[in-house]
């Protein structure tokens, strides 16, 4: 059967408040078919339950009360999205920085619940079984945050409401932002403005100083000095103020961290983007492979460069 993402919220709410005992849970007694306590963890098998009570079983890749193995399902379906959650999507939320030895390239799948909005802040409203204080847990409306997220299982719901509940108003400018960005080395000075995944820098100078800027949403980046350490994080862009106008302070830039924010008008359709970017060492004629934003998964570090080794070029982008 296929149900709006709405309708999956609303079955999931009536759970709302509902407190485990020692010697029963709903959920589970429905999962193994006889009464069985809130000692034995609960969350995935509560997820399955609010689908089998909408009667859309079928949304749901494998009948589980273990989260990994729910979020393989998705992943083997080709369902798992790792951005742009929204309302519905079955979220896998992690404790520790551990990789997922169930799924690749996320971190450990240690709790699940359903998203009920992605809110203006950033944050993201859910409700979950088997949280809260109470000795066997309990239902709950939460309000998570994204680092806390894992990855999520998106259901192929009704599309006359796939995206239900959420908290934002759709925006007429929902069109993709720009981003801006310029260099500056010591022999030039500040280099010509580059957009969109243009190419900043001149080869064989040491790029010193960069300033970013978008034209939708926020950007913060932060630079990594040679022989030195990170410096602060800069949201600004001003060729006069040096705290929070660029990143850098005269000295070879070895390493670079780009974080973009999507606004509301954009995250309300359900759309997300990311800071792409990558960097070039001094005097060669390749880059390093792309970051995108601050992200540890695939391979990647969490920031563009190799310290040590100053950069001469930047390229940046957002998708």
């Amino acid at each position: 059967m296929a149900i709006t993402a709405n309708q999956l919220i609303t079955t999931a709410k009536k759970l709302q408040g509902y407190k485990a005992t020692a010697y029963s849970c709903t959920p589970n007694n429905w999962f193994y078919g006889y009464n069985v306590g809130g000692d034995v963890a609960w969350c995935a098998a509560t997820v399955c339950y609010w689908f089998n009570q909408a009667g859309a079983s079928n949304l749901i890749p494998v009948k589980s009360a273990n989260c990994g193995v729910l979020a393989r399902g998705f992943y083997d379906k080709g369902q798992l999205v790792k951005s742009g959650y929204k309302a519905g999507d079955v979220v896998f939320f992690h404790w520790s920085n551990d990789s997922s030895s169930s799924v690749p390239g996320v971190y450990t799948l240690d709790h699940v619940g359903i998203i009920i909005s992605a809110n203006s802040d950033g944050t993201y409203t859910t409700i979950e079984g088997n949280t809260g204080s109470s000795a066997y847990g309990e239902c709950l409306v939460r309000t998570r945050y994204s680092y806390q997220i894992s990855c999520c299982g998106r259901p192929k719901y009704d599309s006359s409401n796939s995206g239900g509940g959420s908290s934002t108003k759709p925006s007429t400018n929902t069109s993709k932002p720009n981003i801006y960005f310029q260099v500056c080395t010591a022999e030039d000075g500040w280099l010509p403005v580059a957009k969109n995944a243009g190419s900043a820098g001149k080869d064989g100078h040491a790029i010193t100083k960069v300033a970013v800027k978008v034209d939708k949403g926020s950007v913060w980046y932060q630079a990594h000095v040679k022989g030195g350490g990170w410096l602060g994080k800069v949201t600004g862009w001003n060729y006069k103020e040096p705290v929070n106008g660029y990143a850098g302070n005269g000295k070879p830039i070895d390493a670079l961290k780009v974080y973009y924010t999507t606004p509301d008008g954009i995250r309300s359709t359900g759309t997300y983007y990311c800071a792409k970017y990558k960097t070039s060492p001094i005097n060669a004629s390749t880059y390093y492979d792309w970051q995108i934003d601050t992200d540890t998964d695939n391979g990647q570090d969490g920031y563009a460069g190799v310290f040590g080794v100053a950069m001469d070029k930047l390229c940046l982008c957002l998708v």
